[in-house]
């Protein structure tokens, strides 16, 4: 028997598991209910929300439910906007099982993978106060772990103020959209900016391609400096190209352009913003854990965006 949150024998019990009886009667494992719902993703899982699986990775899965993606994965994937994370077992489920929502339950497959009811909700933590000052203090103080080791692969080096010499091929292939950019971010936009700027959407290996996370980090850091008209004037350029790039990205792309990304990559936003360069070490480690290249491709364009508000500001 079970006394709260403890079994038998005094020892903590996992939210996800039933006595081995209750398998035995009813052959469908318990649906997990220590769950985290990132916010855009609680919008999809509504009541009667129906859809299947569309790609399946080792600690993850990638759902649609009437049309709405979401990302249902394990707690190391780390907290986002499209994340529904909790210690599931993934290892049944294949790509195109019916996902549906019911009584506040998420099923697949069959089975019941997640209560919704007592979900705690992810959103973004609040923008620091932080002055231009601080903002330089952390610009400054970023510039000096963002070395040629982060650098490897990916567009990491674009966020470091200058394009290096001697620069990779996929930087290379990505500078005209760079300095479209760039421009645009000043608010001097050329006609053939906006094709340049859509060389850089699909850009790269990877489930998100190395130019839509640049792009998807820009977005953010605009939200996050308060500059929407500036955000969603550059969301309206990419949107015309959206179609260079995959479905999961463009789902991120979606969500970046709401202000809204990876847990980590917010943190080390607002790291720099108010330069509390003390936490800034533990903020670039966070970002190595997102994806491959992911994390630091990201950051890399909010930091071409906050070094930009140095000079707007």
């Amino acid at each position: 028997m079970f006394f709260g949150n403890l079994d038998s024998n005094g020892k903590q019990r996992d939210r996800c598991s039933v006595p081995a009886e209750a398998h035995a009667q009813t052959g469908v494992a318990a649906a997990c209910a220590a769950v985290e719902v990132g916010l855009l993703a609680k919008n999809s899982l509504r009541n009667r929300a129906a859809g299947q699986v569309v790609a399946m990775f080792e600690r993850s899965f990638y759902a649609t439910l009437d049309g709405n993606w979401i990302c249902v994965g394990q707690p190391d994937i780390g907290s986002g906007p499209l994340h529904l994370l909790g210690k599931f077992r993934l290892s049944r489920l294949a790509t195109g099982d019916i996902a549906r929502v019911a009584d506040s339950t998420l099923w697949v497959a069959g089975a019941p993978l997640a209560m919704l009811a007592s979900a705690s909700l992810w959103v973004p933590s609040t923008v620091p106060h932080w002055s231009t000052s601080s903002l330089r203090r952390g610009l400054h103080a970023v510039d000096e772990p963002w070395t040629s080791d982060l650098m490897v692969g990916g567009l990491a080096s674009a966020g470091f103020g200058r394009i290096p010499l001697q620069a990779s091929a996929l930087v290379q292939a990505a500078k005209p959209g760079l300095i479209a950019l760039e421009r645009i971010l000043s608010g001097s936009v050329e006609e053939s900016d906006v094709s340049r700027l859509g060389s850089l959407i699909g850009l790269g290996p990877g489930l998100t391609p190395s130019g839509d996370d640049l792009i998807g980090g820009a977005l953010i850091a605009l939200a996050a400096l308060g500059h929407i008209e500036c955000r969603d004037a550059l969301w309206g350029r990419c949107l015309g190209q959206i179609d260079r790039t995959n479905d999961i990205s463009k789902a991120h792309l979606h969500a970046a352009a709401l202000g809204y990304g990876a847990a980590a990559l917010h943190a080390a936003i607002h790291t720099v913003m108010s330069g509390q360069t003390a936490r800034l070490h533990q903020a670039l480690s966070a970002l190595t854990a997102v994806g491959h290249t992911s994390g630091l491709d990201a950051f890399a364009g909010s930091l071409i965006v906050l070094r930009r508000a140095t000079l707007r500001k």
